[in-house]
């Protein structure tokens, strides 16, 4: 697959009692056929959400994204297809 190749590290730095938690990182390579940091920063500059915020709903969202455009061809994400690709344009025209 051709695209930006990312590396996605995720840290557990506390339960929701406020406690540390003591959990090795977990880290992934993961290819995305955008330039996320562009992304993010368009998403940031709507002011649609804290720039923290602004920044987790866009990975979340296009990682979830390249692997539905994947595996589409699993019942499940055919049935979200229509309303993922809906929602996408009614978020690019913002």
């Amino acid at each position: 697959m051709k695209g930006h190749l990312y590396r996605i590290t995720l840290e557990h730095l506390e339960d929701a009692k406020g406690n540390p938690v003591e959990k090795p990182p977990m880290t992934f390579d993961v290819k995305n056929h955008d330039d996320l940091y562009d992304i993010v920063s368009r998403v940031q500059a709507k002011s649609l959400f804290d720039p923290e915020e602004a920044r987790a709903f866009t990975i979340g969202l296009k990682l979830f994204r390249e692997v539905m455009l994947h595996n589409r061809g699993l019942e499940a994400f055919k049935e979200l297809d229509p309303h993922m690709s809906q929602f996408m344009k009614a978020l690019k025209k913002l």
